[in-house]
């Protein structure tokens, strides 16, 4: 059994943006059967178990005092020795990242994501390190700060997206991790916030993670 980790926000959690009311804070979730590790683990079938640790608002190193608790480092430390032993790890992280109040470049937020990478590089209980699978986030509208969360995330977040995938690549390069870019799948997003994934664009991702497992696990 390969057991696999799959680290990520909300748009691994499945987030609807279709189904938020702000003036309650409510939310549906997608199904395990709509959203993409769900779909994963049904296409990859027996001899592969997919564990996912999914958060609303989780960021790779920056603290958000409007969500606490949701710094990736830390929680990542926990979920790896809590599943060890682990033969991969998919971190999806980063848009959280683009909010203006944190002012960060695309490469410093790949930064962030690089330490996370490191994370994964330790043994726990002497298993061996698991592999890394670092998976580029869709660019986000292009709109996005005239949108439903543009207060937060302002208007320079959706140039910023579109630099994520170079800089993941290179941190994906230099750390010998497997990788992915959601960019050229063109994801439709959702026309309510333009961040969240689209039930299509989880259908649309599942298959090349899928794939890509297969291909660094065998």
């Amino acid at each position: 059994m390969k057991n696999i980790l799959i680290f990520g926000d909300s748009n691994t959690w499945g987030f609807d943006a279709a189904t938020y009311d702000p003036q309650l804070g409510t939310v549906k979730r997608m199904g395990w059967e709509e959203r993409w590790p769900g779909r994963v683990q049904m296409l990859l079938g027996d001899g592969y178990h997919i564990i996912e640790n999914a958060l609303n608002a989780r960021t790779c190193m920056a603290e958000d005092p409007y969500f606490p608790r949701r710094q990736g480092l830390e929680s990542l430390q926990v979920a790896l020795d809590a599943n060890a032993p682990l033969d991969l790890v998919v971190l999806k992280l980063g848009c959280n990242e683009l909010k203006h109040m944190f002012n960060l470049t695309a490469g410093m937020i790949a930064y962030g994501l690089e330490k996370l990478v490191g994370e994964c590089k330790t043994s726990y209980y002497g298993y061996p390190p698991p592999q890394v699978l670092v998976i580029a986030p869709a660019p986000t509208h292009p709109a996005i700060g005239e949108m439903m969360f543009g207060f937060s995330f302002g208007p320079d977040a959706h140039a910023k997206s579109c630099e994520l995938g170079k800089h993941y690549k290179e941190l994906a390069k230099r750390n010998g991790c497997g990788f992915l870019d959601c960019a050229p799948l063109c994801f439709e997003l959702n026309t309510v916030d333009g961040l969240h994934y689209s039930k299509a664009d989880h259908a649309k991702l599942a298959p090349l993670v899928a794939e890509k497992i297969r291909e660094m696990l065998g």
